[in-house]
């Protein structure tokens, strides 16, 4: 007969866990918070140059647009409040 031999895997990351775990109480070297610092940098995914270009042209035509269309409307505010001024008084 065969035995099942399975174990769940969370028990193992638990178990890796705890060891990882320091004492909440106790700080972090600084030679361990600069090597967190660099594996967190590691994990920066930089843009490319076409991906980047891309976006800023996108961005600069859309805060034209949306400057073309708040001039817009305060034109025809202002037309507005004049009318409405110039019927009062």
């Amino acid at each position: 007969m065969e035995e099942n031999n399975t174990t769940n895997p969370s028990e193992k990351n638990e178990s890796k866990k705890q060891k990882k775990q320091p004492n909440k109480n106790s700080k972090p070297t600084f030679s361990e918070t600069i090597a967190d610092y660099k594996a967190e940098y590691k994990k920066i995914v930089w843009p490319t140059r076409q991906d980047l270009a891309r976006k800023t042209v996108t961005v600069i035509l859309t805060s034209l647009l949306v400057g073309v269309i708040v001039s817009c409307m305060d034109m025809v505010y202002s037309a507005g409040y004049d009318c409405i001024l110039s019927l009062l008084g």
